[in-house]
């Protein structure tokens, strides 16, 4: 199976993506989704209503930077410590998921990689200097952590630029032993994607930003 470990929908601010379109764009590339979307698991827990099985997952936005938990059960709330965080999503037996950690490019990047992580997203198809991809598996090797790759999909184009191609599983730790041999298949998406992400936010709320932009 082809699992894209980062994606998002329109229930993230910043993209449009229905779950109609993911999940027709899923079918066709062959992928099973991780929908990750910014503080809520609303749309993932939609999808997996309406279209089938997907794994639960929510970017959190904490205070020391995006942090990912999957197969979570209940939603974290944003702008709390990391590490209250990664408590909360171990105390649903969910995994902790590193996202894009050292890409110094976005100020959402994780200020700290002190705590016990599970998996580390060892490229971003989004990290445009490649130096913070390697960094990231430079990271995981060091501490033997489990590897996976993301689109960070926020428009139906980049979904599947990059999965890891790894046998089915029926639980988390069967998940864990197959993402250990998985085979991880990596591309860069479009430098353009990054400042349509942020249009789309300005669009979908023009007020939050107008009182961000006068403070």
């Amino acid at each position: 199976m082809k699992i894209d470990f980062h994606i998002h929908t329109k229930y993230s601010p910043d993209s449009f993506t229905t779950l109609e379109v993911l999940n027709k764009v899923c079918k066709k590339k062959g992928l099973f989704p991780v929908i990750t979307d910014h503080d809520t698991i609303k749309g993932a827990l939609e999808f997996k209503k309406h279209f089938g099985p997907c794994i639960i997952g929510e970017e959190v936005d904490t205070k020391q930077g995006d942090l990912i938990g999957l197969f979570l059960n209940e939603e974290i709330p944003r702008k709390i410590d990391v590490y209250e965080a990664v408590d909360r999503i171990r105390e649903q037996g969910a995994l902790v998921y590193m996202p894009h950690p050292f890409d110094k490019v976005r100020s959402s990047a994780l200020k700290v990689h002190d705590f016990k992580a599970d998996i580390v997203e060892v490229f971003n198809a989004r990290v445009m200097l490649q130096n913070y991809n390697k960094k990231a598996d430079e990271y995981a090797d060091k501490h033997k952590l489990l590897k996976a790759v993301g689109s960070d999909a926020h428009f139906s184009r980049e979904i599947g630029t990059c999965y890891a191609e790894m046998d089915s599983f029926d639980d988390i730790k069967g998940f864990k032993q197959s993402l250990r041999k998985a085979r991880l298949v990596k591309a860069t998406s479009s430098p353009f994607v990054l400042p349509a992400a942020k249009f789309v936010h300005c669009y979908k709320n023009p007020i939050h930003m107008l009182k961000k932009f006068l403070r």
